[in-house]
């Protein structure tokens, strides 16, 4: 499974969520990017995005932890991760993918800056700086995932890159490249 391309995807996304780069995942990995993610797009701790985005974090750490972490060492290794995300935890395959789409709505809705219903291009770019990405990979991805080359990702188009790169094979599916290539 690690030549897949949703392997390949899958240890991109463990890669930044890593914080560290210990190569394990722990509840701090998760509370530090919501707070660069709440910081970059939902500064006010009151507003309803700063929580989404908190709990949406929460609730990926607290998934992984329940079905990934075998040893029960508290943080889940990149082995642990991709052998869960894919399917080798039999149900939580399906969870992964549900539990980040979860997460993504409410980022898609705080991303979506001046509240239109979509995401611009320098709206896009910033979400990829608040993971600490290259603005260009999320250019490049934008641009892949504008299914209908209006310049703008509506919901549909970013919740389906979202979960294109955690479940898709296919190579020309425009979320495969949601963070680059490996």
């Amino acid at each position: 499974m690690s030549s897949s391309l949703t392997a390949s995807n899958l240890a991109l996304i463990f890669a930044a969520l890593d914080t560290n780069g210990d190569n394990r995942l722990t509840a701090a990995d998760f509370t530090l990017r919501a707070d660069q993610f709440c910081a970059a797009l939902a500064p006010d701790p009151d507003s309803p995005h700063h929580q989404a985005i908190r709990q949406g974090f929460a609730d990926w750490w607290e998934h992984l932890r329940t079905v990934a972490d075998i040893d029960h060492d508290d943080s889940v290794s990149s082995t642990e991760y991709l052998t869960a995300a894919t399917n080798g935890a039999g149900r939580s395959a399906d969870g992964h993918a549900e539990v980040v789409l979860r997460l993504a709505a409410p980022l898609f809705d705080a991303t979506d800056t001046d509240a239109d219903g979509s995401i611009s291009l320098q709206e896009y770019v910033r979400f990829y700086t608040a993971m600490d990405l290259d603005g260009k990979i999320g250019e490049l991805a934008f641009t892949r995932l504008d299914n209908d080359g209006d310049g703008r990702l509506n919901r549909q188009e970013f919740l389906e890159g979202v979960h294109a790169i955690l479940t898709s094979e296919n190579p020309s599916d425009p979320g495969t490249w949601m963070l680059g290539r490996t």
